[in-house]
């Protein structure tokens, strides 16, 4: 950095130039973690304090059976979906009575999943910087999938050939994901639009920021809209 300017960054021990620098990884993990603190607009006590979004427990199966009672999109929602709401948010614990949600692609392309077989994809929502290890993975895994097969009144286990997990550990190796976190920032009030960290830099007059934790927020369209803001602000301040 020179004159509050980000000159060079290096990269796969590769040195590039350029005017202006715009970040779509995680904003906590570049601000924190590659840029000195002195260029930090939002340091690491900033980030201790915000509500992150829940993380995702993902399973991916393929199973070599049909599947009944299923359709492409499928919703369960517990009874008692409100105390799923508050292990997630408030106790930040692993549910103990999930809602979920199952994705069944096969029901409606045939092709991705060989003949006579089914592809799933479970989705549960979860409480970020949870403790994430195998074992604990296997157990909530199995937790998810005999309480869908209760649902559909199938089995799935016996028929399982491809398994795969993705969770926590996952967001943070591949993603540098914050606490594990799926979505970033969580949209209450106070980290809304405008009051999320903002799409330029305060510190470094050429660093801009796009995704799901600056302004307007979390989802893939919401995102895109950050990427426009960005692509605004660069055109009012550079002309191009």
């Amino acid at each position: 950095m020179v004159d509050g300017l980000i000159k060079e960054i290096k990269a796969g021990g590769e040195i590039f130039f350029f005017d202006i620098f715009v970040c779509s990884a995680d904003y906590r993990n570049f601000e924190v973690n590659l840029l000195p603190k002195e260029s930090q607009t939002y340091p690491e006590e900033y980030w201790e304090k915000r509500t992150l979004s829940p993380g995702a427990f993902i399973i991916y199966l393929g199973i070599g059976r049909k599947l009944k009672n299923v359709e492409h999109h499928n919703l369960y929602f517990n009874e008692s979906w409100e105390e799923h709401f508050d292990d997630v948010f408030k106790q930040k614990k692993w549910p103990e009575k999930p809602s979920y949600y199952v994705h069944v692609p096969s029901k409606t392309d045939p092709s991705v999943a060989p003949s006579g077989g089914e592809t799933l994809m479970f989705l549960v929502p979860v409480a970020a910087g949870l403790f994430d290890n195998s074992e604990i993975r296997e157990s909530f895994a199995e937790k998810i999938i005999s309480h869908f097969e209760s649902l559909i009144g199938q089995k799935i286990y016996p028929f399982i050939k491809v398994k795969r997990i993705y969770a926590h550990k996952d967001f943070i190796n591949e993603y540098n994901s914050f606490k594990g976190s799926a979505f970033g920032l969580a949209h209450t009030l106070t980290q809304t639009a405008f009051f999320r960290p903002k799409n330029k830099s305060r510190k470094l007059k050429n660093l801009y920021y796009v995704g799901q934790y600056t302004n307007p927020g979390i989802g893939v369209p919401i995102c895109l809209l950050s990427a426009q803001i960005t692509r605004n602000l660069i055109k009012r301040e550079y002309g191009r």
